[in-house]
């Protein structure tokens, strides 16, 4: 009499191979079954975002109704053309819709939220996502600095050439006031002090609305000039748009980006504020506010690969000291880049000067203190590169 097998042990002889054959397609089944689901899981999983740079600072500027041709191309915005030839320009940027105020609501939060006018809505009254949110629940900074707002925070409807309407930010409550500032406020002498990303909107006439193209091509030149230079040598970026075309046309409008890890070049890419705010929140990985969810980011226009004259460089000449009122030399010099090459320096006391094609700084100071002087050298191909550094000037 054979003996009975115990439980959970497989009997001896041949009934021995038959329960591990059994055992083994167990196995191998439920390998199968594992590899499949986990196949389907992948399948699933979304797509991650393409790969964006790193900035430490992100200025946005935002023009008004003016169409892709009354900018790009045209002698009335010398400047801005200067930008766009020097870095990234997108050929097939539209916005979204008309008027102003909406096309500005949905390059913030990624809709309009019922804003189909221009009139005065109610401050703090909404509470959807939206790209300042965003950067300050991930630990971001943020701030706008709108011209001719009348103080820090203030939700006035109108002031002299300030409107409301162009700024979206003071209508979400989960937007703390104090980040809209005054254009006074902008840290014009020290950029390390801008939040990470920051909106610039000009008022009424220089943003192009009321006054023409070359008012507010002007205002760029004399206002943005020293970051835009500072920005390509500083790890950061500078980014002009518009909020709709005149409705003449169709909606197209220029969009330019300028700085650091910018490609030089036009990109026909087919692109909307939607497409931007994306571009913005996956620059410092937010979550995504509204339509912004389902729109691919501008990345085509990044990368390292070196444009002509992208080579320039400006050497830093550290930190220099002068005397009040006697002689003071200090040597800008600048590598790379295609001859010649011109040199211009921002932030110089009264009486010393920059010799634009030798980068010399000569003269005798006027002015006491210590001041950052930004340096700048601009190739025969308009790239440009920058320095800043600490000039202090004693008395004896």
């Amino acid at each position: 009499m054979k003996p009975r097998a115990l439980p959970g042990r497989a009997p001896h002889g041949s009934s021995t191979r038959k329960w591990r054959a059994a055992a083994a397609g167990i196995f191998g089944t439920l390998c199968l079954i594992a590899a499949l689901g986990t196949a389907d899981s992948h399948a699933a999983a979304p797509k991650t975002a393409a790969a964006l740079p790193s900035y430490d600072h992100v200025v946005v500027v935002v023009f008004e109704n003016k169409q892709y041709g009354e900018i790009i191309g045209s002698s009335n915005a010398p400047y801005i053309n200067q930008l766009a030839n020097a870095g990234a320009s997108l050929t097939g940027m539209r916005a979204l819709t008309h008027p102003s105020q909406p096309n500005y609501f949905n390059l913030f939060s990624g809709g309009t939220q019922g804003i189909t006018g221009d009139g005065c809505y109610t401050p703090q009254s909404m509470s959807a996502a939206n790209l300042g949110q965003e950067l300050i629940a991930a630990g971001r900074t943020f701030a706008t600095y709108n011209e001719d707002l009348p103080s820090e925070g203030s939700t006035a409807c109108t002031n002299g050439q300030y409107a409301q309407k162009h700024n979206p930010w003071f209508a979400f409550r989960n937007v703390p006031l104090d980040t809209g500032k005054t254009w006074t406020q902008f840290p014009k002498n020290d950029f390390t002090q801008l939040p990470q990303l920051s909106f610039v909107v000009p008022n009424q006439c220089n943003d192009m609305h009321s006054c023409p193209v070359g008012t507010g091509d002007t205002w760029m030149k004399n206002n943005l000039d020293t970051y835009a230079q500072w920005a390509s040598a500083n790890n950061s970026l500078l980014v002009l748009t518009w909020d709709e075309d005149n409705y003449l046309g169709s909606n197209r409008i220029a969009t330019v980006f300028s700085g650091a890890k910018v490609k030089q070049g036009t990109f026909s890419g087919a692109y909307n504020h939607y497409n931007l705010l994306r571009t913005f929140e996956d620059l410092f990985g937010t979550t995504h506010a509204g339509n912004a969810a389902g729109a691919t980011p501008v990345t085509e226009v990044f990368g390292e690969s070196t444009p002509p004259g992208g080579d320039l460089s400006v050497a830093d000449p550290g930190a220099q000291t002068c005397k009040f009122n006697q002689s003071c030399t200090i040597q800008i010099t600048a590598t790379g880049g295609r001859a010649p090459l011109k040199y211009s320096a921002s932030g110089l006391p009264f009486g010393l000067s920059i010799d634009t094609s030798t980068g010399r700084i000569t003269g005798k100071p006027w002015q006491t203190g210590t001041l950052r002087i930004t340096a700048t050298a601009t190739d025969a191909t308009t790239a440009s590169a920058g320095t800043t550094f600490p000039l202090t000037v004693n008395w004896f």
